[in-house]
């Protein structure tokens, strides 16, 4: 039988390589991670100021197993280049920086928000969530 080669299942795979290993622990989270990451950690520096670390701590507890300091540091790294956060450096002996959202974070927030309610988009994430 005939199969074109647009839907032979390694087509499939070849195209998109993340659902080739899904059945691997931590799979599920290095895609959202890919994914959702920085609408995640912009919603979650939205709530409050933090530092990367405490991001990675938080993701880790939801669940994004992938949240390491190579993925989320450069990501902050992304984020305060594109205007989306800034960073104020804290403390004394041993400085870090706090990052939170900046105004253009915030509307890029809200606009995904909004894209996410309209049409099959909304019907999608209700049955994402339950």
């Amino acid at each position: 039988m005939f199969v074109p080669p647009h839907r032979h299942p390694d087509y499939v795979l070849k195209k998109f390589p993340d659902l080739a290993d899904m059945q691997r622990p931590g799979a599920a989270s290095r895609v959202m991670l890919k994914k959702l990451g920085m609408l995640f950690t912009l919603w979650l520096i939205s709530q409050a100021p933090m530092k990367p670390y405490e991001v990675i701590k938080i993701m880790r507890a939801e669940g994004f197993h992938a949240a390491t300091p190579n993925r989320i540091y450069p990501l902050f790294a992304f984020m305060e280049k594109a205007g989306l956060v800034s960073g104020k450096k804290i403390g004394d002996k041993r400085e870090s920086t706090e990052y939170s959202i900046a105004p253009k974070g915030r509307y890029l927030l809200k606009a995904c928000r909004e894209w996410f309610r309209t049409g099959m988009k909304r019907d999608f994430m209700k049955y994402m969530v339950g």
